[in-house]
């Protein structure tokens, strides 16, 4: 069978799945449902190994398309896995949201209907809060301060809170700071954002920011957007450079302006049972396999941050750079008053390891 008619078939196993999930739930009266008690139901993910000497196929989902920085980092870590267990484990990667978008993708990989899933900090907070921490406004100016942290004890106390929620996060791949297009005015200044259509990543910081900023926005998984674009109901979306350009919003906006407001992480994420069923062999193996692709993935986003800035000048959308940054960080202040009990302490611990 190729590979897309075997999708197809993972497909409805999914769905399958999923609603025995769901009875299973409300059998329980309310009860948690742990990520072992959904592989006990007859898991849809693709990880079984059948019979003793197969190969463990494990399922990967991403939003990028397949010529996104995400798409080959994947499929660099699918080359690892499977040279480092001798074919033992391997991995099959699926593009471009095909299984699942966004928060819905997170719960799938903590019920075990998909394997992994390479997933925003965004998608992530209902699972891990304390991870939202990473999408305060202006936290960093740059992606070395952003790396520091993520790959250091800080990061490791991320990872840890992930776990809790049955999800192991395995590395950390770079998505990018985000930026804002629109298809109605120029963005120049603070006030060019007032009564814009946005939409934004799922997040309640996002949400709080674009108010802020005097714009109205809406959350919106990744998959939905061009659509919603393209249709009018929004005028505008928030998102990466690179993200822009491999989404093709060029087609649908007209002006593009870099801000760099926020740093967004797209962490690799795995079922915690699903990863504890490895052997300690395969287990070491995939985790090395994460960590170097992810830095393989890291060196080609940041290579093509220039080109793809300059892929949209190229497709005709007008550009704008802010670099007086004083004004969106001053209206940012209200987020950070919003949440200071929340990811006070955990700013602060930043901002000391980065000495601000």
């Amino acid at each position: 069978m190729n590979k897309e008619g075997d999708f197809t078939m993972k497909k409805r196993l999914i769905g399958i799945t999923l609603a025995a999930v769901m009875a299973f739930s409300l059998a329980a009266c309310g009860g948690s449902s742990s990520s072992s008690s959904a592989s006990g139901s007859g898991s849809a993910s693709a990880s079984n190994s059948t019979a003793s000497g197969d190969s463990i196929v494990l399922t990967l989902n991403h939003d990028g398309a397949t010529d996104h920085p995400y798409n080959y980092g994947c499929e660099k870590f699918a080359d690892l896995v499977k040279e480092k267990t001798n074919g033992e484990v391997t991995v099959e990667v699926y593009p471009s949201s095909q299984i699942a978008s966004g928060a819905k993708a997170v719960e799938f990989v903590q019920m075990q209907t998909l394997d992994m899933d390479l997933a925003a900090t965004t998608s992530l907070i209902n699972f891990a809060p304390i991870i939202g921490t990473l999408d305060m406004p202006f936290l960093f100016d740059n992606k070395d301060e952003v790396f520091q942290i993520l790959d250091g004890d800080i990061g490791k106390e991320f990872e840890d809170a992930a776990e809790e929620s049955g999800i192991k996060i395995l590395s950390w791949f770079d998505n990018g700071f985000k930026n804002v297009s629109n298809s109605v005015r120029p963005i120049t200044c603070v006030d060019d954002y007032k009564g814009l259509k946005i939409r934004t990543s799922e997040s309640d910081v996002y949400l709080k920011l674009y108010e802020a900023l005097g714009a109205s926005p809406t959350a919106m998984a990744v998959g939905e957007v061009y659509t919603a674009i393209q249709t009018g109901v929004v005028d505008g979306q928030d998102n990466t450079t690179a993200n822009f350009v491999k989404n093709k919003y060029a087609e649908v906006q007209k002006y593009f302006t870099v801000t760099n407001h926020i740093y967004t992480a797209e962490p690799l994420i795995i079922n915690l049972d699903k990863f504890n069923s490895l052997t300690e062999d395969q287990q070491k193996a995939v985790e090395e396999a994460a960590q170097e692709a992810a830095e393989y993935e890291r060196e080609l986003s940041i290579e093509a941050e220039e080109s793809d800035l300059q892929a949209i000048k190229d497709a005709g959308v007008e550009v704008t750079v802010i670099e007086d940054k004083a004004p969106f960080i001053d209206k940012a202040q209200v987020v950070y008053e919003a949440y200071k009990d929340q990811y006070g302490e955990m700013i602060d611990k930043i901002k000391a390891e980065l000495g601000k």
